[in-house]
């Protein structure tokens, strides 16, 4: 079981993504923007409470990530030969889905003018999620290869031993069916 990143970096995102949404389910929008301090987007102190509406469905976006990457955790803690497509599949739904959400979140603040950071903050944690899709993608990638080689050697080992077997029994047929040692 090599894929102690993968399990780490799942568990990661869906604390952040987890936390984000109750963040964003608490207290009727008054705390939308703690959730955009949250991931480093910042309006004027005096800004008036959004909508309970946007905050909910900001919500529901956050806890339909973190469900997702909770479902890449799993995937990974029970995938254990590694060779599920089905794996692949959760973490680029997981990960597009994050992005998909960042940029959801962009194009909002975008329309309000008094956010600011904005493309600063979608940057980072845009540039976050690749750089943990890459790592998951190595790390699966690197588990494929060594698992290729180790059936690489061992093909080799049995074409050898083939290899063997059909010299000696060349051998034995050039002798006049004698085995190799016995006297003529």
């Amino acid at each position: 079981m090599n894929r102690v990143l993968t399990i780490f970096i799942a568990l990661h995102w869906t604390v952040v993504f987890a936390a984000l949404a109750a963040l964003a389910g608490l207290h009727d929008g008054e705390n939308f923007p703690a959730v955009l301090a949250a991931i480093s987007i910042q309006f004027p102190v005096y800004s008036p409470p959004m909508p309970a509406a946007l905050c909910a469905l900001l919500a529901m976006g956050f806890g339909t990530v973190a469900a997702l990457f909770l479902w890449m955790l799993v995937t990974a803690l029970l995938d254990g030969e590694g060779e599920g497509g089905d794996a692949d599949e959760v973490v680029r739904l997981a990960f597009g889905s994050a992005v998909a959400v960042f940029t959801l979140v962009f194009l909002g603040c975008a329309l309000t003018p008094a956010a600011s950071g904005l493309y600063r903050s979608i940057a980072v944690e845009t540039g976050a999620l690749l750089a943990s899709y890459l790592a998951v993608c190595a790390e699966r990638r690197m588990a494929a290869v060594a698992k290729e080689r180790a059936a690489d050697r061992l093909e080799a080992a049995a074409r050898t031993m083939a290899l063997r077997a059909a010299h000696e029994s060349l051998v034995h047929r050039l002798m006049g069916g004698r085995r190799s040692g016995e006297p003529r």
